[in-house]
């Protein structure tokens, strides 16, 4: 129907992320101006085919594949922009430069694909920075002069948690930004879903040389792009004008005669902006956990000798409530993901506030043992070399050096091996967000993420009764290879549940360390060890291993557990690994905190500013 805006609403059901993903596909291939698409957290398997499918969107009814070229950490500027040609001429052996695949010598699109926008190499990030969204290109490189007008279209792949080691000046070229972490193809032809066909008129447009008629757009439709992105200030117009843009391809996809404030709205979910998305619903609080046996709530055990709980006064304005089962059953909401066009905007430790440093790493043993390969260049000496690309780079002079089956190896062909540096610092967070229901840790837990964020350390977070969890009886690990994760935005802010395995959390803590001390190749040179604690917890280990709740009393068997997993930690190496127990003050069980911290043979540090003067106090 004319004026309706194509494409699906985008929810939360990971069902739909393909058909926005062929949303955005098909408003790359009918805008030239959408030449860039970001993709993040996409699985490495499914590379090929939205290539594959953006490939079939731009070649049309003919099927002809279009030129395609992957960019990776070993690229070079020979690799962008010239080609050497070799040819047998009247004279003997002619050289020749031709354009390279980033000039488009052939007419018409081509792809530009990019597994891992995090590790491009430095040419291709410049590349990506002068071709995407240009009207003319030049270059000049190598006695090769050529000027075009840049049509291909980038497909990169970024992940979330390595959002903070891609520069936004590149960030920004891609106007096209969608998180696909579920994404789930079909197998045939579709693997996306079906083409609508009212769509089909729009790309044979987008193919034809024709000049195609402008569309205009409605009067209110700047101010609600500017609507849409108020709170993107301070983030330069490449947003409003790729939101508008998109509008603009969506209106071309609807056949319609004007861009319209709906083609904007739709724009908007189409990428997922937090201005148009639904909001999520969380859950009503609910009543804390009791166990069933005894009725008594968070199965605290009695107090101490010379501890008295504090006596209630008043009447209480509701009465206990019945006694609910702590199980497996179905979680009270869902574990909430990132989801937003703009990760790089996700708060962090803030950078201005120290200067980074080179990550710490060790100088013993082989080299090839220093981190993970991300490339290969001309090799500096024979140490960690590269077969494969040394063979590959002698072949192509092998018509030019020996005629005969022989492969000639000259010291300018050996490449080697480029390692991104690996990290020896590791920071180690348990948050039990239990204990976190009238105060704020953020300024308690700053000082530890900028540690982190300073010293370049990956940041393994433990959360433990938190709302939403797969099972309640169970704690949740990730691991953020930078405190600017979005990840660890999320882990702050989740809502408290019912149950708290702490138990649970300090033994996948005691795992997640001893694998690190024992099996990290470069060997961890220090880690901190930070648990945000009530010290009250009311799952046993056995329980969490079963995933279900026994039938028999609690009592303090979660706490003994809790205390027995920190003994083990305790018995790591004291030289290289620090603990610290962030104390929330709450009452009663005051002294649960100091208990554990002795337990880790660690520190207790006062989480809000009143506790730590009442200590003083004291």
């Amino acid at each position: 129907m004319p004026g309706s805006v194509p494409g699906p609403v985008p929810a939360a059901d990971a069902d739909e992320i393909p058909q926005r993903l062929l949303t955005a596909l098909v408003c790359a291939a009918v805008e030239p101006k959408l030449s860039g698409v970001l993709l993040f957290d996409l699985p490495d398997a499914h590379l090929a085919t939205v290539a594959d499918v953006l490939d079939r969107l731009l070649a049309g009814p003919t099927g002809t594949p279009v030129p395609r070229t992957t960019l990776t950490a070993a690229t070079t500027d020979e690799h962008l922009w010239s080609r050497p040609r070799v040819s047998r001429g009247p004279n003997g052996i002619d050289f020749a430069l031709d354009p390279g695949p980033l000039t488009e010598p052939v007419p018409g699109p081509s792809i530009v694909v990019v597994p891992d926008l995090a590790r491009l190499s430095l040419p291709g990030k410049r590349a990506a920075v002068q071709l995407l969204g240009a009207d003319a290109a030049t270059v000049e490189h190598a006695g090769l002069r050529r000027r075009w007008r840049p049509g291909a279209r980038w497909l990169a792949v970024c992940r979330t948690e390595d959002v903070e080691r891609v520069s936004p000046h590149l960030l920004d070229r891609f106007p096209l930004r969608l998180i696909v972490p579920e994404l789930c193809v079909q197998q045939g032809d579709a693997p996306l879903g079906p083409l609508p066909a009212a769509w089909v008129p729009a790309l044979d447009r987008a193919r034809s040389t024709a000049p195609r008629p402008p569309l205009h757009p409605a009067a209110d439709l700047a101010p609600r792009v500017l609507e849409l992105l108020d709170d993107q200030d301070g983030t330069g117009q490449r947003r409003p004008l790729a939101l508008a843009r998109t509008a603009r391809a969506l209106a071309r996809l609807d056949d319609a005669q004007r861009i319209t404030t709906d083609h904007a709205d739709a724009a908007a979910r189409l990428i997922r902006l937090r201005g148009a998305r639904r909001p999520y619903v969380e859950p009503l609080p609910e009543p804390d956990a009791v166990d069933t046996a005894q009725g008594i709530p968070h199965a605290l055990p009695e107090p101490r000798p010379g501890t008295e709980r504090p006596p209630s006064t008043g009447t209480p304005v509701l009465e206990p409530g019945p006694a609910e089962h702590i199980g497996s059953g179905p979680a009270a909401g869902s574990w909430p993901t990132t989801d937003t066009p703009y990760p790089e905007d996700t708060p962090g430790p803030p950078p201005q506030d120290a200067a980074l440093r080179t990550p710490a790493r060790r100088t013993t043993g082989p080299r090839a043992a220093r981190g993970p390969v991300v490339g290969v260049r001309a090799a500096r000496d024979l140490w960690d070399l590269s077969p494969v690309r040394t063979a590959m780079e002698a072949a192509k002079y092998r018509a030019v050096r020996d005629r005969s089956d022989r492969l000639v190896i000259l010291p300018r062909d050996l490449r080697g091996y480029v390692r991104a540096p690996e990290p020896v610092r590791m920071l180690t967070l348990v948050l039990d967000h239990t204990c976190r229901e009238d105060w704020d840790w953020h300024t308690a837990l700053d000082p530890f993420l900028q540690w982190a964020y300073v010293t370049r350390a990956p940041v393994h977070v433990i959360e433990v009764g938190g709302r939403g969890a797969p099972n309640e009886l169970r704690a949740e690990s990730f691991t953020a290879l930078s405190t600017r994760s979005p990840r660890i935005t999320e882990a702050l802010d989740r809502q408290p549940g019912r149950a708290t395995p702490l138990a649970h959390g300090l033994n996948l803590a005691e795992q997640t360390l001893r694998r690190a001390f024992q099996h990290h190749r470069a060997g961890l040179v220090e880690a901190l060890l930070v648990v945000v604690t009530d010290g009250r917890g009311n799952v046993p280990l056995a329980a969490s291993h079963r995933g279900r709740a026994g039938r028999g009393a609690v009592g303090r068997t979660g706490l003994d557990d809790a205390l027995a997993e920190a003994g083990r930690i305790s018995g790591m190496d004291r030289t290289r690994l620090h603990s610290v127990v962030v104390d929330p003050g709450r009452q009663p069980y005051p002294e649960l905190p100091q208990l554990l911290a002795e337990a880790l043979d660690g520190s207790v540090v006062a989480g809000r500013p009143e506790h730590e003067a009442a200590d003083r106090g004291r």
